[in-house]
């Protein structure tokens, strides 16, 4: 072995020790959204109703489950219950009280068009980096429900096999073979760069 790979393996393993704990606790949080009858832990009930709102916009039920329907806002609960530091979840509750103001009137009370209009447009905003205060804070509750609905989803078991092509145990080597060969139109269940 030498140097260039020794500070690969050191530097790949230094990285794991960081992650894994992350990873572990995303894992935790996702069984236990899963687990019939888990109360919350961390939102109160209107709280959650907004953040089911939001999540149902960004990966709504097509041919295959959504967002809602494999737990995602349990998911989120657990997420900042267990693992988001305090700095995180006061920055997620000030972003999410910008959110319901950003509609003219509290999100829920706005119609489904409505609704996704301003999901849309408020993500929109975040990506063009807004210089408002309030329309920046509101927008930052959109992308960090993308993220959030995102990870919760592609841990799912509809997520990850249904969604993305999953494998447990790979198959032959195929070389030089076209691409809609190589995986029936979807992504590998490795890969998350999907956009709503």
């Amino acid at each position: 072995m030498n140097r260039r790979e020794w500070l690969k393996c050191v530097s790949a393993l230094a990285v794991g020790t960081v992650a894994a704990p992350s990873l572990l606790a995303a894992f935790d949080a996702y069984a236990a959204a899963q687990t019939p009858g888990t109360s919350l832990q961390y939102f109160s009930q209107p709280q959650i109703s907004l953040i089911t709102a939001v999540v149902d916009i960004i990966i709504p039920r097509s041919k295959t489950p959504g967002a809602v329907d494999v737990g995602v806002p349990g998911f989120i609960d657990q997420m900042f219950a267990n693992v988001y530091a305090k700095a995180d979840q006061e920055r997620y509750m000030s972003a999410m009280a910008a959110f319901d103001k950003a509609g003219g009137k509290p999100f829920l009370q706005l119609s489904d068009a409505e609704r996704k209009a301003l999901v849309m447009k408020l993500h929109a905003e975040a990506l063009a980096n807004p210089k408002d205060t309030a329309t920046a804070l509101a927008a930052s509750f959109v992308l960090m429900n993308k993220k959030l609905a995102m990870t919760g989803f592609f841990l799912s078991q509809p997520g990850c096999t249904e969604v993305l092509q999953y494998s447990a145990v790979p198959g032959a080597y195929h070389a030089d073979i076209p691409l809609a060969q190589a995986g029936n139109g979807k992504a590998w269940a490795v890969e998350t760069a999907l956009m709503f």
